[in-house]
């Protein structure tokens, strides 16, 4: 009887059909990302889900996320999202996300702008205050009213009651025109 050699074992042939196969924790990984998916388009709301013309099964399962509280539950109902995502295309789904995604972060610039203006006119920026008060005759009397109290609140170290209502004021202001 002849004994087994290493080359014997080797079957390079073998090994390059399980190359091509998908692995288990790349299918997993596909899974939870359409979990997270459905749970995005899950948290934006009702509108959302019936706009994004989805499978009736998908939209109810959707819907039906919110219902419940207990996180045990939750999971499994997600696991079943994540299985129901599988049979159809999601790229609709993918651009909702994503388009509700940059929405928030063109909110979040545009409040992080009136933060930057209101600070600079406590800081005590008259270039700016003149610009504004310039730009919007019809407010220009009460922002140079508050930014004057948000500066003494400031230096007196009072609650920031006018810097807030100097924000709310910038805030409400028509957005500047563009030269």
């Amino acid at each position: 009887m002849r004994k087994k050699q290493k080359r014997d074992l080797y079957r390079p042939e073998e090994f390059d059909e399980a190359d091509k196969e998908v692995s288990r924790s790349q299918l997993k990984r596909e899974m939870h990302e359409l979990q997270q998916l459905g749970a995005d388009l899950a948290a934006l709301g009702d509108n959302a889900v019936h706009s994004a013309a989805l499978p009736s099964e998908v939209e109810e399962a959707l819907l039906l996320v919110k219902k419940l509280t207990k996180h045990e539950a939750r999971r499994r109902h997600m696991q079943y999202v994540g299985k129901l995502m599988r049979t159809f295309d999601t790229t609709r789904v993918r651009e909702i996300v994503e388009a509700a995604r940059q929405g928030h972060a063109v909110k979040t610039e545009e409040f992080h702008r009136i933060e930057r203006l209101r600070d600079r006119l406590v800081d005590g920026d008259d270039d700016l205050l003149q610009e504004l008060f310039d730009a919007h005759p019809d407010q220009g009397q009460r922002l140079r009213q508050i930014t004057l109290a948000a500066r003494r609140e400031k230096g007196g170290g009072k609650p920031p009651k006018s810097s807030r209502a100097l924000f709310k004021l910038l805030r409400d202001l028509p957005p500047p025109q563009e030269k």
